[in-house]
Protein backbone atom coordinates (compact mmCIF):
# COMPACT_ATOMS: atom_id res chain seq x y z
CA UNK A 1 0.00 0.00 0.00
CA UNK A 2 1.00 3.60 -0.98
CA UNK A 3 3.07 5.59 1.74
CA UNK A 4 2.38 2.84 4.42
CA UNK A 5 5.95 2.15 5.26
CA UNK A 6 6.30 2.47 9.16
CA UNK A 7 9.20 4.49 10.78
CA UNK A 8 11.74 1.76 12.36
CA UNK A 9 11.74 3.91 15.86
CA UNK A 10 8.13 5.68 16.38
CA UNK A 11 6.79 3.03 14.02
CA UNK A 12 4.27 5.66 12.58
CA UNK A 13 2.64 5.34 9.08
CA UNK A 14 4.68 7.93 6.13
CA UNK A 15 0.65 8.51 5.10
CA UNK A 16 -0.13 11.02 7.69
CA UNK A 17 -4.17 10.22 6.80
CA UNK A 18 -3.56 6.53 7.39
CA UNK A 19 -1.83 7.65 10.61
CA UNK A 20 -4.83 9.59 11.89
CA UNK A 21 -7.58 6.67 10.70
CA UNK A 22 -5.00 3.64 12.24
CA UNK A 23 -5.04 5.78 15.86
CA UNK A 24 -8.84 6.46 15.62
CA UNK A 25 -9.27 2.86 14.66
CA UNK A 26 -7.14 1.62 17.62
CA UNK A 27 -7.95 3.96 19.89
CA UNK A 28 -11.85 3.17 19.54
CA UNK A 29 -11.35 -0.57 20.13
CA UNK A 30 -8.87 0.17 23.25
CA UNK A 31 -12.21 2.28 25.16
CA UNK A 32 -13.56 -0.62 26.92
CA UNK A 33 -9.96 -2.69 27.62
CA UNK A 34 -9.16 1.01 28.80
CA UNK A 35 -12.33 0.99 31.62
CA UNK A 36 -11.81 -2.55 33.02
CA UNK A 37 -7.91 -1.64 33.02
CA UNK A 38 -9.52 1.35 35.54
CA UNK A 39 -11.16 -0.28 37.75
CA UNK A 40 -8.44 -2.91 38.21
CA UNK A 41 -6.07 -0.57 39.02
CA UNK A 42 -7.92 1.33 41.72
CA UNK A 43 -9.15 -1.90 43.09
CA UNK A 44 -5.32 -3.19 44.09
CA UNK A 45 -4.64 0.00 44.66
CA UNK A 46 -7.44 0.37 47.10
CA UNK A 47 -6.52 -3.64 47.81
CA UNK A 48 -3.00 -2.67 48.96
CA UNK A 49 -4.18 -0.51 51.61
CA UNK A 50 -4.64 -3.38 53.91
CA UNK A 51 -0.21 -3.87 53.51
CA UNK A 52 -0.47 -0.63 55.16
CA UNK A 53 -2.23 -1.39 57.91
CA UNK A 54 0.74 -3.99 58.98
CA UNK A 55 4.14 -2.39 57.35
CA UNK A 56 4.45 1.05 57.10
CA UNK A 57 3.19 1.48 61.15
CA UNK A 58 2.40 5.36 61.86
CA UNK A 59 2.74 6.26 58.34
CA UNK A 60 -0.42 4.67 57.37
CA UNK A 61 -2.33 7.61 57.36
CA UNK A 62 -0.34 9.75 55.34
CA UNK A 63 0.25 6.38 52.63
CA UNK A 64 -3.66 5.93 52.96
CA UNK A 65 -3.65 9.94 51.64
CA UNK A 66 -1.82 9.13 48.52
CA UNK A 67 -4.13 6.38 48.25
CA UNK A 68 -7.34 7.55 48.74
CA UNK A 69 -7.07 11.42 48.43
CA UNK A 70 -4.76 11.91 45.26
CA UNK A 71 -4.22 8.69 43.03
CA UNK A 72 -7.45 6.32 42.79
CA UNK A 73 -9.49 9.96 42.18
CA UNK A 74 -7.08 10.95 39.89
CA UNK A 75 -7.67 7.11 38.08
CA UNK A 76 -11.13 7.80 38.70
CA UNK A 77 -11.26 10.71 36.68
CA UNK A 78 -9.62 8.81 33.64
CA UNK A 79 -12.30 6.55 34.25
CA UNK A 80 -14.76 9.26 33.66
CA UNK A 81 -13.41 10.85 30.78
CA UNK A 82 -13.66 7.08 28.88
CA UNK A 83 -17.06 8.25 28.51
CA UNK A 84 -17.04 11.43 26.68
CA UNK A 85 -16.05 8.95 24.14
CA UNK A 86 -15.26 12.04 21.09
CA UNK A 87 -12.80 13.68 23.75
CA UNK A 88 -11.45 10.14 24.73
CA UNK A 89 -10.31 8.83 21.57
CA UNK A 90 -8.72 12.14 20.27
CA UNK A 91 -6.49 12.12 23.67
CA UNK A 92 -6.37 8.43 24.23
CA UNK A 93 -2.45 8.06 24.83
CA UNK A 94 -2.31 11.21 27.20
CA UNK A 95 -4.78 10.07 29.13
CA UNK A 96 -3.58 6.63 29.11
CA UNK A 97 -0.03 8.11 29.99
CA UNK A 98 -0.79 10.27 32.85
CA UNK A 99 -2.96 7.34 34.28
CA UNK A 100 0.03 5.52 34.30
CA UNK A 101 2.41 7.88 35.74
CA UNK A 102 0.07 9.17 38.20
CA UNK A 103 0.39 5.46 39.51
CA UNK A 104 3.98 4.98 39.12
CA UNK A 105 3.74 9.05 40.65
CA UNK A 106 1.89 7.24 43.71
CA UNK A 107 4.25 4.66 44.49
CA UNK A 108 7.50 6.69 43.93
CA UNK A 109 5.64 8.81 46.75
CA UNK A 110 5.25 6.16 49.40
CA UNK A 111 8.85 5.20 48.79
CA UNK A 112 9.59 8.55 49.57
CA UNK A 113 8.35 8.10 52.95
CA UNK A 114 8.34 4.57 53.91
CA UNK A 115 11.34 3.15 56.13
CA UNK A 116 13.20 -0.18 55.98
CA UNK A 117 12.46 -3.30 55.47
CA UNK A 118 8.76 -2.14 53.99
CA UNK A 119 10.66 -0.37 51.56
CA UNK A 120 11.88 -2.93 49.46
CA UNK A 121 8.55 -4.56 49.18
CA UNK A 122 6.63 -1.54 48.32
CA UNK A 123 9.73 -0.85 46.00
CA UNK A 124 8.16 -4.24 43.75
CA UNK A 125 4.93 -2.52 42.98
CA UNK A 126 6.61 -0.21 39.82
CA UNK A 127 6.77 -3.80 38.59
CA UNK A 128 2.91 -4.07 38.13
CA UNK A 129 2.91 -0.37 37.23
CA UNK A 130 5.60 -1.32 34.02
CA UNK A 131 3.38 -4.26 33.44
CA UNK A 132 0.18 -2.20 33.06
CA UNK A 133 2.11 0.26 30.62
CA UNK A 134 3.41 -2.21 28.12
CA UNK A 135 0.59 -4.30 27.51
CA UNK A 136 -2.91 -3.39 29.66
CA UNK A 137 -3.49 0.11 28.31
CA UNK A 138 -2.90 -0.67 24.52
CA UNK A 139 -0.30 2.05 24.84
CA UNK A 140 1.81 3.37 21.89
CA UNK A 141 5.75 1.74 22.01
CA UNK A 142 7.07 5.70 22.07
CA UNK A 143 4.77 6.98 24.36
CA UNK A 144 5.19 3.78 26.92
CA UNK A 145 8.48 3.67 26.71
CA UNK A 146 8.97 7.61 27.96
CA UNK A 147 6.56 6.56 30.32
CA UNK A 148 8.92 4.28 31.92
CA UNK A 149 11.66 6.34 31.20
CA UNK A 150 10.63 8.97 34.02
CA UNK A 151 9.31 6.12 36.18
CA UNK A 152 12.72 4.96 36.62
CA UNK A 153 14.11 8.22 36.74
CA UNK A 154 11.99 9.36 39.65
CA UNK A 155 12.98 5.96 40.88
CA UNK A 156 16.49 6.71 41.20
CA UNK A 157 15.65 10.13 42.20
CA UNK A 158 13.49 8.78 45.32
CA UNK A 159 16.55 6.11 45.68
CA UNK A 160 19.87 7.79 46.06
CA UNK A 161 18.48 11.54 47.08
CA UNK A 162 15.62 10.99 49.10
CA UNK A 163 15.15 8.60 50.99
CA UNK A 164 18.50 6.37 50.29
CA UNK A 165 18.28 2.68 49.56
CA UNK A 166 20.96 0.07 50.86
CA UNK A 167 23.67 -0.03 48.00
CA UNK A 168 23.21 -3.79 47.30
CA UNK A 169 19.54 -3.65 46.98
CA UNK A 170 19.94 -0.51 44.88
CA UNK A 171 21.83 -2.09 42.73
CA UNK A 172 19.52 -5.05 42.91
CA UNK A 173 15.75 -3.40 42.63
CA UNK A 174 17.77 -1.52 39.40
CA UNK A 175 18.36 -4.68 37.74
CA UNK A 176 15.37 -5.93 37.66
CA UNK A 177 13.65 -2.66 36.85
CA UNK A 178 15.87 -1.59 34.11
CA UNK A 179 15.51 -5.64 32.77
CA UNK A 180 11.79 -5.57 33.12
CA UNK A 181 11.62 -2.43 31.36
CA UNK A 182 13.97 -3.96 28.51
CA UNK A 183 11.26 -7.13 28.13
CA UNK A 184 8.47 -4.51 28.00
CA UNK A 185 9.76 -1.90 25.67
CA UNK A 186 10.25 -4.98 23.43
CA UNK A 187 6.81 -6.51 23.76
CA UNK A 188 5.63 -3.33 23.37
CA UNK A 189 6.92 -2.68 20.26
CA UNK A 190 6.06 -5.92 19.05
CA UNK A 191 2.15 -5.28 19.55
CA UNK A 192 2.02 -2.01 18.01
CA UNK A 193 3.78 -3.36 15.18
CA UNK A 194 1.21 -6.27 15.04
CA UNK A 195 -1.41 -4.38 15.62
CA UNK A 196 -0.35 -1.86 12.51
CA UNK A 197 0.00 -4.78 9.88
CA UNK A 198 -3.35 -5.93 11.37
CA UNK A 199 -5.03 -2.66 10.49
CA UNK A 200 -3.29 -2.74 7.32
CA UNK A 201 -4.17 -6.16 5.93
CA UNK A 202 -8.02 -4.99 7.27
CA UNK A 203 -8.01 -2.35 4.73
CA UNK A 204 -6.61 -4.67 2.26
CA UNK A 205 -9.59 -6.82 2.26
CA UNK A 206 -12.36 -4.33 2.65
CA UNK A 207 -10.70 -3.04 -0.76
CA UNK A 208 -10.62 -6.28 -2.12
CA UNK A 209 -14.14 -6.46 -0.99
CA UNK A 210 -15.26 -2.68 -2.02
CA UNK A 211 -13.41 -2.32 -5.58
CA UNK A 212 -13.50 -3.75 -8.50
CA UNK A 213 -10.13 -4.80 -9.62
CA UNK A 214 -10.58 -4.15 -13.60
CA UNK A 215 -11.10 -0.03 -13.53
CA UNK A 216 -10.02 0.39 -9.46
CA UNK A 217 -13.42 2.33 -9.05
CA UNK A 218 -16.18 0.91 -6.06
CA UNK A 219 -17.53 -2.22 -7.48
CA UNK A 220 -21.69 -1.96 -8.06
CA UNK A 221 -22.53 -3.01 -4.75
CA UNK A 222 -20.77 -0.96 -2.74
CA UNK A 223 -21.10 1.83 -5.32
CA UNK A 224 -25.41 1.47 -4.95
CA UNK A 225 -24.44 0.97 -1.10
CA UNK A 226 -22.78 4.24 -0.28
CA UNK A 227 -25.32 6.59 -2.71
CA UNK A 228 -28.55 4.53 -1.04
CA UNK A 229 -26.56 5.68 2.37
CA UNK A 230 -26.07 9.45 1.43
CA UNK A 231 -29.87 9.51 0.14
CA UNK A 232 -31.34 8.11 2.97
CA UNK A 233 -30.18 10.44 5.56
CA UNK A 234 -29.80 14.03 6.27
CA UNK A 235 -26.65 15.12 4.80
CA UNK A 236 -26.92 18.13 5.99
CA UNK A 237 -26.55 19.63 1.93
CA UNK A 238 -29.43 21.44 0.81
CA UNK A 239 -28.26 22.15 -2.79
CA UNK A 240 -28.93 19.45 -5.56
CA UNK A 241 -27.17 16.53 -6.13
CA UNK A 242 -26.37 14.57 -9.53
CA UNK A 243 -26.52 10.90 -10.76
CA UNK A 244 -25.26 10.17 -13.79
CA UNK A 245 -24.49 7.06 -15.96
CA UNK A 246 -21.91 7.02 -18.29
CA UNK A 247 -21.23 4.38 -21.22
CA UNK A 248 -18.25 3.80 -23.51
CA UNK A 249 -19.61 4.17 -27.44
CA UNK A 250 -19.82 1.33 -29.58
CA UNK A 251 -17.93 -1.02 -26.76
CA UNK A 252 -19.01 -4.20 -28.47
CA UNK A 253 -17.92 -3.32 -31.79
CA UNK A 254 -14.32 -2.62 -29.97
CA UNK A 255 -14.41 -6.12 -28.32
CA UNK A 256 -15.63 -8.49 -31.51
CA UNK A 257 -13.22 -6.42 -33.80
CA UNK A 258 -9.82 -5.81 -31.85
CA UNK A 259 -10.58 -8.67 -28.44
CA UNK A 260 -11.20 -8.53 -25.08
CA UNK A 261 -7.52 -7.62 -23.78
CA UNK A 262 -7.90 -4.40 -25.97
CA UNK A 263 -11.51 -3.99 -24.24
CA UNK A 264 -10.40 -4.53 -20.72
CA UNK A 265 -7.55 -2.04 -21.47
CA UNK A 266 -9.95 0.30 -22.01
CA UNK A 267 -11.81 -0.04 -18.82
CA UNK A 268 -8.10 -0.22 -17.16
CA UNK A 269 -7.61 3.32 -18.76
CA UNK A 270 -10.79 5.10 -18.15
CA UNK A 271 -10.44 3.97 -14.75
CA UNK A 272 -7.14 5.49 -14.34
CA UNK A 273 -8.79 8.97 -15.93
CA UNK A 274 -11.43 8.92 -13.84
CA UNK A 275 -9.33 8.56 -10.73
CA UNK A 276 -7.07 11.17 -11.71
CA UNK A 277 -9.92 13.72 -12.25
CA UNK A 278 -12.10 13.10 -9.73
CA UNK A 279 -13.25 14.98 -6.59
CA UNK A 280 -12.90 12.96 -3.80
CA UNK A 281 -15.94 13.81 -2.62
CA UNK A 282 -17.46 12.06 -5.58
CA UNK A 283 -18.63 8.57 -5.78
CA UNK A 284 -18.05 6.17 -8.80
CA UNK A 285 -18.45 2.56 -9.54
CA UNK A 286 -18.65 0.04 -12.05
CA UNK A 287 -22.01 -1.04 -12.43
CA UNK A 288 -21.31 -3.49 -14.88
CA UNK A 289 -19.41 -4.72 -18.73
CA UNK A 290 -18.91 -0.98 -19.74
CA UNK A 291 -21.31 1.31 -17.40
CA UNK A 292 -20.14 3.23 -14.95
CA UNK A 293 -22.08 5.19 -12.54
CA UNK A 294 -21.19 9.03 -11.27
CA UNK A 295 -22.70 10.23 -7.67
CA UNK A 296 -22.40 14.35 -6.85
CA UNK A 297 -23.50 15.08 -3.48
CA UNK A 298 -23.17 18.54 -4.20
CA UNK A 299 -24.24 20.07 -7.65
CA UNK A 300 -23.85 24.19 -8.20
CA UNK A 301 -24.16 24.12 -11.67
CA UNK A 302 -24.88 22.28 -14.38
CA UNK A 303 -22.20 23.48 -16.13
CA UNK A 304 -20.06 21.83 -13.61
CA UNK A 305 -20.68 18.69 -14.33
CA UNK A 306 -20.39 18.90 -18.48
CA UNK A 307 -16.66 20.29 -17.83
CA UNK A 308 -16.33 17.27 -15.16
CA UNK A 309 -17.07 14.68 -18.17
CA UNK A 310 -15.32 17.24 -21.06
CA UNK A 311 -11.96 17.17 -18.99
CA UNK A 312 -12.66 13.50 -18.15
CA UNK A 313 -12.69 12.98 -22.20
CA UNK A 314 -9.64 14.74 -22.85
CA UNK A 315 -7.60 12.51 -20.39
CA UNK A 316 -9.34 9.25 -21.76
CA UNK A 317 -8.56 10.03 -25.00
CA UNK A 318 -5.15 10.48 -24.18
CA UNK A 319 -4.21 7.42 -22.75
CA UNK A 320 -5.94 5.95 -25.51
CA UNK A 321 -4.78 7.87 -28.66
CA UNK A 322 -2.64 4.26 -30.11
CA UNK A 323 -6.30 2.87 -31.11
CA UNK A 324 -7.34 2.73 -34.89
CA UNK A 325 -10.15 5.18 -33.89
CA UNK A 326 -11.12 7.77 -30.87
CA UNK A 327 -12.90 6.63 -28.04
CA UNK A 328 -16.00 8.45 -27.03
CA UNK A 329 -18.63 7.84 -24.08
CA UNK A 330 -21.86 8.98 -23.64
CA UNK A 331 -23.58 10.37 -20.62
CA UNK A 332 -27.29 10.29 -18.85
CA UNK A 333 -27.50 12.51 -15.92
CA UNK A 334 -30.42 13.38 -13.52
CA UNK A 335 -30.08 16.34 -11.16
CA UNK A 336 -32.56 16.68 -8.33
CA UNK A 337 -32.95 18.07 -4.62
CA UNK A 338 -32.57 16.99 -1.42
CA UNK A 339 -36.18 15.52 -1.24
CA UNK A 340 -35.46 12.75 -3.15
CA UNK A 341 -34.78 9.78 -1.41
CA UNK A 342 -35.00 6.64 -4.06
CA UNK A 343 -31.88 5.27 -5.81
CA UNK A 344 -34.17 3.88 -8.42
CA UNK A 345 -36.02 6.70 -9.73
CA UNK A 346 -32.32 8.36 -10.13
CA UNK A 347 -31.01 5.41 -11.70
CA UNK A 348 -34.42 4.95 -14.10
CA UNK A 349 -34.18 8.43 -15.49
CA UNK A 350 -30.39 8.72 -15.60
CA UNK A 351 -30.40 5.40 -17.46
CA UNK A 352 -33.60 6.71 -19.89
CA UNK A 353 -31.25 10.27 -20.72
CA UNK A 354 -28.16 7.60 -21.20
CA UNK A 355 -30.08 5.57 -23.75
CA UNK A 356 -31.12 9.03 -25.80
CA UNK A 357 -27.70 9.96 -25.83
CA UNK A 358 -26.11 7.06 -26.57
CA UNK A 359 -28.02 7.73 -30.06
CA UNK A 360 -25.97 10.47 -31.02
CA UNK A 361 -22.69 9.30 -29.41
CA UNK A 362 -20.34 11.50 -27.22
CA UNK A 363 -23.34 13.28 -25.77
CA UNK A 364 -24.47 14.65 -22.23
CA UNK A 365 -27.72 14.21 -21.59
CA UNK A 366 -28.81 16.16 -17.96
CA UNK A 367 -32.74 15.94 -16.98
CA UNK A 368 -34.37 17.08 -13.67
CA UNK A 369 -36.20 14.84 -11.39
CA UNK A 370 -39.45 15.56 -13.78
CA UNK A 371 -37.36 14.41 -16.35
CA UNK A 372 -37.53 17.61 -18.13
CA UNK A 373 -34.30 18.26 -20.11
CA UNK A 374 -31.98 20.39 -18.76
CA UNK A 375 -29.02 19.99 -20.98
CA UNK A 376 -27.92 18.08 -24.00
CA UNK A 377 -24.44 18.66 -25.17
CA UNK A 378 -21.92 17.21 -27.30
CA UNK A 379 -19.11 16.27 -25.22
Amino acid sequence: MANSNLHPVTLTFANRELERKFREHYHQRAVIRFRWAMVLAIALYSIFAILDSVSVGELWPRIWFIRFALVNPLLLVALLLSFRKRFFIRYYQEIASLSILVGGGGILAMLALIPDPALYLYSQGLMLVIIYNYTFLGLRFVRASLNCLLIIIGFEIVSLMVNPLPSHVFINNNFFLISANLIGMAVAYYLEKLNRDNFLHGISLRKLAEVDSLTGLLNRGFFMDEVKRFLSRDSGVEGRSAFCLLDLDRFKEINDRLGHMVGDDILMNLGQAIRRKMRASDLIGRLGGDELGFFFPEVKDELDIFNIFVKLKGEFQAVTKGLEWPITFSVGCVIFGPETRELFQCYARADRALLRAKQYRDYLIMVDDREVVIMEKKL
